[in-house]
């Protein structure tokens, strides 16, 4: 048998969870465990295998028919060879059954299914079209630049005939917010893009604007209708400025004198609460905001007095607490105002998007995956449609799972759960491969954290196996040690913390090649180079 430690992953009979990097074969592994489902009796439509995108989903697909093929027209010598690399023992009757399964895959009416996320929603919704609550015989479409442009032209043209609608007015008040009216734009196609968030955050509510406005103004911990600056500065915070201001000519240096007299012009103006903050900041804070550094010295003491000293320094303090706490209050103040036009208007342009769809009877990809998802979760057909796409799949297999969102990852859960909750004699499996590091779909929404969700869920309800792969089969140690001394910085535990070192199945025959010394920053921590953060190539 082989001594691939990872072929264990392969076995049909355990579900497992493969952590794979770049360049370890993990293709190689999930064909060998279709290969080895096959083997093992499974029917090929009762297989399902899903990636994220059409080019892959064909790659995996014929990668499959190409090692069935392999195997099919292998000489017996050859044949032992390639079972025995797959972890199968190559006893007689094994090799005979193994030269049959390329045939067989061919000739069931039902081929196996490679597919995408989409394309499995698409199918769902298309066989339960009445269960979905949609009209049958609907289109997808893949690019919305169109829709997305009529959306918001309709969203203009309802504000200009009515400026006083509440829709107008948060439309407005988002392009102050955001500067221009093409950034406000933008604002407004990220809420778009995120709309299966805006779904599932708000989905249940009676009214969805509501609910999401009370969300945001708890998680910010404000009154709404408290104006933070209303009365300010009242008599007394004016006299502690004024107590400031004295001391500070008092504290004779250019720059006291200078922020003395500021304060005192301030305080002789008529000016707003907002006028008045922004005014007399810069005598307490810094250009970033921050505490200007006002400590004890001998030489103030010697010009203050001790008394007079601690009196200055802790009015400093008092004060310097007030602005900021009075700046935080306004910024957040400032954020739920402007994220509540992002919501008003947002949703408005959501309803005009989702209204032109309906019109010509197309969805687009957040469609398929959010209705899909109704189906299988909120539905009142829910656990009938789950009970009938538990019937044809057996064995479930996930690459790249990495690149999942959450909406995928509450799509997949309920097959996942009828896995866990089905016959104890029926034969099912579930594998799942994926690597944090290769996540590249976040404009899609991925999370990579999805991908340790998932497999502590596997792990606690159909006990799986987790499998690291951290053998790369096409780079040189150098550039895997190069990877690892990248990864174990203290500085980079926060964004992987479960990295394990890498290595490779490549002889060195590079050698180190001189390409770590390259990276100044890569050095111990009692180096003199630079700092990780601070990593550059030499010369």
């Amino acid at each position: 048998m082989s001594d691939n430690p990872s072929l264990a992953a392969t076995d049909p009979r355990f579900d497992a969870s493969v952590h794979a990097s770049a360049g370890t074969g993990k293709t190689w592994l999930l064909v060998t465990r279709v290969l080895r489902l096959l083997l093992a009796g499974a029917s090929a439509e009762c297989i399902l295998a899903v990636t994220f995108t059409r080019k892959a989903a064909a790659e995996m697909e014929s990668r499959i028919m190409e090692r069935l093929h392999e195997l099919a027209c292998a000489e017996p010598e050859n044949l032992v060879e390639l079972l025995t690399q797959a972890g199968i023992d190559p006893e007689p009757g094994t090799q005979t059954r193994v030269t049959q399964l390329y045939e067989q895959v061919l000739r069931n009416p039902r081929r196996l299914r490679c597919t995408t996320f989409h394309a499995f929603c698409q199918d769902l919704l298309q066989r339960f079209p009445l269960e979905a609550g949609i009209a049958p015989g609907f289109e997808v479409v893949e690019k919305t630049g169109q829709l997305e442009q009529a959306a918001y032209d309709a969203l203009l043209t309802d504000s200009i005939r009515a400026p006083d609608d509440p829709v107008t007015q948060a439309l407005d008040r988002l392009t102050t917010g955001c500067d221009s009216l093409d950034s406000a734009q933008q604002a407004l196609r990220s809420f778009l893009a995120q709309r299966s968030d805006w779904w599932a955050w708000t989905t249940g509510e009676n009214d969805p604007l509501a609910f999401a406005v009370s969300r945001l103004t708890a998680f910010l911990d404000i009154d709404p209708a408290t104006d933070p600056l209303a009365g300010y500065p009242d008599d007394i915070q004016r006299a502690r400025h004024q107590a400031f201001a004295k001391l500070l000519r008092a504290n004779t240096t250019s720059t006291n004198t200078g922020h003395a007299e500021l304060i005192e012009r301030t305080l002789d103006q008529n000016q707003s609460g907002e006028a008045f903050l922004e005014a007399i900041l810069p005598a307490y804070l810094t250009g970033k905001g921050e505490r200007r550094a006002r400590k004890s010295s001998a030489a103030q003491i010697k010009r203050l007095g001790p008394e007079r000293e601690e009196r200055f320094l802790s009015l400093h303090e008092d004060i310097c607490a007030e602005l900021l706490a009075l700046r935080d209050a306004i910024a957040r103040r400032n954020s739920l105002v402007l994220n509540t036009a992002w919501y008003r208007t947002g949703s408005a342009l959501l309803e005009h998007y989702q209204r032109i769809k309906d019109e010509q009877r197309v969805f687009d990809f957040a469609d398929l995956e959010w209705r899909a998802c109704k189906l299988l979760n909120h539905s009142e057909q829910a656990s009938w449609v789950q009970y009938k796409l538990d019937a044809r799949i057996d064995h479930l297999l996930v690459d790249e799972f990495q690149d999942t969102n959450p909406t995928q990852w509450r799509l997949l859960l309920p097959l996942l759960e009828e896995l866990a909750a089905g016959d104890s004699g029926r034969q099912r499996s579930v594998f799942l491969v994926g690597d944090r590091k290769q996540s590249i779909y976040s404009f899609r929404r991925a999370n990579p954290t999805l991908l340790e969700t998932a497999s502590g869920w596997l792990e606690k309800h159909r006990a799986a196996q987790r499998f690291p792969l951290n053998h790369s089969r096409r780079s040189a140690q150098a550039v895997m040690e190069c990877v690892n001394r990248v990864f174990s910085q203290a500085g980079m535990q926060g964004l992987l913390a479960d990295f394990e070192l890498h290595d490779t199945h490549l002889p060195d025959v590079y050698g180190y090649i001189e390409l770590l010394p390259l990276f100044t920053g890569m050095q111990d921590d009692d180096s003199d180079e630079p700092a990780p953060h601070e990593i550059q190539l030499r010369n």
